[in-house]
């Protein structure tokens, strides 16, 4: 059962406020772990987990549909699709290709390669083994 479709700007002042947004972004996220394969990787000093839609992405793909699960979960809590995309993009910083960019936890993931390449931890600012300076 779907519920009625906010418009785009009552969708935008109902999840502008944090509470509301992180509510709504943490079911989403857990929907798309759900929805995803999770991938295990194990090196010789590091393992990590990430999750990955399993589609090439590219509009020429026709098993790939970028952002079906935003829209389905957007449909089911009753808010605007193209309001709480650009939401989410304004919140993360940068524009997303497709909805699994969101849990294939990208910028740990380069962390760990980058640590394993180099055997130097490049963590959070500050919080590095070797900062740079």
């Amino acid at each position: 059962m779907t519920k009625d479709i906010l418009t785009p700007d009552m969708t935008y002042i109902k999840l502008r406020g944090e509470k509301n947004f992180k509510q709504f972004f943490t079911g989403f996220i857990e929907l798309l772990q759900s929805k995803f394969e999770q991938i295990e990787v194990h090196g010789n000093n590091c393992s990590y987990k990430y999750f990955n839609c399993g589609q090439i992405h590219h509009p020429h793909n026709p098993n790939w549909k970028a952002f079906q699960h935003l829209w389905d979960y957007c449909e089911r809590t009753g808010y605007d699709f193209f309001e709480v995309r650009d939401l989410i993009v304004k919140r993360i910083g940068h524009k997303l290709t497709c909805e699994c960019q969101l849990v294939d936890g990208g910028k740990e993931r380069r962390r760990l390669e980058l640590e394993r390449t180099f055997g130097v931890d490049f963590g959070e600012p500050g919080n590095r083994e070797v900062d740079v300076v």
